[in-house]
């Protein structure tokens, strides 16, 4: 069902354009899918985020290059004076020598592959933070854009109340150069007028708020919703509540987090394990030839276990840390499924109520519109009393601006209900099977950079 009011938006835009010209002047109307995009174009917040993401992804690049093979160039060179070479006096000698050097130091228990997917799960923990983050604004900038659109509809309410007011001001007027009526009577009628106007002021003081909220998340651009008529919102998420809990993004964190804490918890028991480091080295180029080891053109090998005897009960208690952290991360998860059920329940609640109260509102509507029209018929015929005609308009005007309310409340609820189920945010398992097939089993280094991407391209971030 299409609302009526905004049939008076050419109204409300002639009255903006009249009272702010300037404003008017460099309105940009655009839809609600438009105005996400430039959101998520121009919010300095998301920006951060996103940069935030992209440096937790190198760090966890940066933390793991001790796993891989280091190569080395080193020289040297000494100046000598008077050195003594068989029985005989030099007066200097030149000592020089280069070395090319490759080390590498071997797991021999597993805890590379489980450090690297410890870093990995905390980057996607990290990640999926972030995605909880945008699921959140996105439903916030969505509420305040639908909110910006009824206050528009309200300033359009108000000013049709106004022009009710004007009228029936005048038709009094009329009557009272008539003697028809007291001075009371248009006493009256003037008020209403006054009250009428100071409402319109208050209902375009709040949507020029609104307009500035919508401004600043739009990173400084100015948003005017677009004036198509206004629908009715039905409910039409297809989402199962079991399989939202899944899916929103701090519910994913959260196992990502568990899933973790279970790989520090392996890693930490895995303390006095032996270490294995090789060496290969070679000398091109020295003077004089034994001056170096290895010497001149000879390579040299070698290999270094080290076998932990006792770290001082380190290991033992680094594993009871990690056991009680495994523990706590079990209850959070719960914790977090619990309060995204308690969410969906909330929100559908809210669904329910705002959809019994619009339809109860709107026959309401209905029933005070024929009331307010037959009392005006009455009173300019001069049958009726005026303290019943502005008894008909003030109720009407009240259940009106509640009817408004009640469709608001509908927009507001079905926008929560979309972030109880993380509908803003990408739909993904989050768990550490989807990170073997990103990263390459812990082991190799990604393709491209598929999760930081696939954030740029939801958010329409260009690669560089």
């Amino acid at each position: 069902m299409k609302l009526y009011f905004s049939r008076a938006f050419v109204l409300v835009a002639a009255f903006l354009g009249f009272v702010f010209p300037a404003e008017c002047s460099a309105m940009q109307f655009v839809s609600l899918e438009r105005y996400l995009e430039i959101v998520r174009d121009n919010n300095h917040s998301l920006r951060a985020g996103i940069k935030n993401v992209e440096a937790a992804y190198y760090s966890v690049r940066a933390a793991v290059s001790y796993q891989r093979p280091r190569i080395s160039a080193s020289g040297s060179a000494s100046y000598l004076t008077d050195q003594e070479t068989g029985g005989s006096h030099n007066k200097n000698a030149v000592v020089y020598n280069t070395t090319l050097g490759l080390s590498q130091r071997i797991s021999l228990a597993g805890e590379y592959t489980l450090d690297e997917k410890q870093l990995i799960l905390s980057y996607e923990a990290q990640r999926a933070a972030f995605e909880n983050s945008v699921n959140t604004f996105f439903a916030m900038a969505e509420e305040n854009y639908w909110a910006a659109v009824l206050a528009r509809e309200n300033v359009a309410l108000q000013v049709d109340v106004l022009r009710q007011r004007l009228e029936n001001n005048r038709v009094t007027e009329e009557k009272f150069k008539q003697q028809l009526v007291p001075k009371l009577d248009l006493i009256r009628s003037e008020a209403q007028v006054v009250a009428a106007e100071s409402l319109v002021t208050e209902a375009q003081a709040q949507h020029k708020t609104l307009l500035a909220t919508l401004a600043s998340l739009a990173g400084g651009t100015e948003i005017y919703p677009i004036g198509e008529p206004l629908i009715v919102p039905k409910f039409s998420l297809g989402m199962e509540l079991d399989k939202a809990i899944l899916t929103r993004p701090d519910t994913r964190s959260a196992r990502v987090a568990l899933e973790r804490s279970k790989t520090l918890k392996k890693l930490a028991a895995k303390g006095l394990s032996p270490t294995l480091s090789a060496t290969i080295g070679w000398t091109p180029w020295s003077d004089p030839w034994n001056s170096s080891t290895p010497q001149k053109g000879e390579f040299g090998a070698s290999l270094t276990l080290n076998i932990p005897l006792t770290d001082g009960n380190e290991t033992k208690y680094n594993t009871l840390n990690a056991d009680r952290l495994v523990q706590a991360a079990e209850a959070t998860l719960k914790s977090v499924e619990n309060t995204a059920r308690l969410e969906m329940a909330v929100a559908l609640n809210n669904w329910d109520m705002a959809e019994s109260l619009e339809k109860a509102k709107k026959r309401q509507v209905e029933r005070s519109d024929e009331e307010l029209r037959i009392t005006e018929l009455m009173y300019n015929e001069g049958m009726g009393a005026q303290i019943d005609l502005i008894n008909a308009q003030t109720e009407n005007q009240q259940v009106r601006t509640e009817y408004l309310n009640a469709v608001r409340g509908m927009y507001i609820a079905l926008v929560q209900l979309r972030r109880s189920v993380g509908d803003y945010a990408p739909n993904e398992e989050g768990t550490w099977k989807k990170a073997v097939i990103r990263y390459g089993k812990g082991n190799d280094v990604p393709n491209e950079m598929s999760s930081i991407n696939s954030i740029k391209v939801r958010l329409g971030v260009s690669k560089k």
